[in-house]
Formats: C-alpha cells, sequence, structure tokens
C-alpha cells in the first residue's frame, strides 16, 4: 500500500488561511483585511510605486493586487496619478492612507508579536526560511 503524501500546496494554503485569519482580527477594529494593509505598508516602503512593481514586490498576480487596491483608492487612501506613460499609473499614500497606515501599524504588531510567540524563535526563523525557498520556486 502507497504512504500517504501530504500535499505540499494544501498544507501552504491552510497555513496562510489561519495566518490571514488571524491578522484579519487584529486589524478588524479599523476595518482593513492583511491583503490591504500588506499594500500600504508596501507602498509606504517604496514611497511611490506603480501596480507592476507591487505585483513584483508583492508577489501578487494583477486580478488579486486590483481586487485589494481598488477600496484602498476609493477611500482616497492611495493617490493615483499619471506614470511615465499613458498605461503606467504612480501610486503612493494619501495623507489619509498614512493615516490610516498609522493606526493599522500597531495593530499589525501586536497580530506579529501574537504570532512570533506561539511560533517561538525556532518556528518563526523555520516559516521565514519555508518562505523564502517557496517563493524562490517563482525564478
Amino acid at each position: 500500500m502507497k504512504e500517504f503524501e501530504h500535499c505540499l500546496n494544501l498544507e501552504l494554503r491552510k497555513a496562510n488561511r489561519v495566518l490571514s485569519q488571524i491578522y484579519d482580527s487584529y486589524l478588524s477594529p479599523i476595518g482593513l483585511k492583511t491583503s490591504q494593509f500588506s499594500i500600504l505598508r508596501a507602498i509606504r516602503f517604496l514611497k511611490q510605486t506603480t501596480n507592476r512593481d507591487l505585483q513584483d514586490v508583492l508577489v501578487l498576480d494583477q486580478t488579486s493586487l486590483s481586487r485589494a487596491l481598488k477600496p484602498l483608492i476609493r477611500d482616497g487612501y492611495v493617490a493615483v496619478s499619471a506614470g511615465i506613460d499613458r498605461r503606467q499609473k504612480q501610486l503612493q499614500l494619501s495623507d489619509s492612507g498614512k493615516q490610516l497606515f498609522r493606526k493599522a501599524e500597531p495593530l499589525w504588531g501586536a497580530a506579529q508579536a501574537h504570532v512570533s510567540s506561539r511560533l517561538g524563535g525556532e518556528g518563526k526563523i523555520a516559516l521565514l526560511q519555508v518562505s523564502e525557498a517557496v517563493v524562490g520556486l517563482k525564478g
């Protein structure tokens, strides 16, 4: 009889769902999802960026990025301006986006501390190593 083999994709997706639920619960008081916070955080770090650069940094497809970015633009947290050519748009945090990020950052930090303490030092290092290795498969 063949030994049961775990599906690596399924196992990582299950772990990702649990992490997303934890971070989402910490960010819920200000109405943000983890995916939206990640976008705000990346834009804050990059100062000004494009959709394409965000896709690369966050390892997201265009559809997923657009879905998470649309309400941030609609609600005025992300400002959009003309880019180098007509197809490209520049993205940056608006003043209200910067305020939202400042409110979200300690909530994210609390989620980060919660997960880090539950995983422990070795678990956190292992998670980061696995994540880096998996992202490296994109090649």
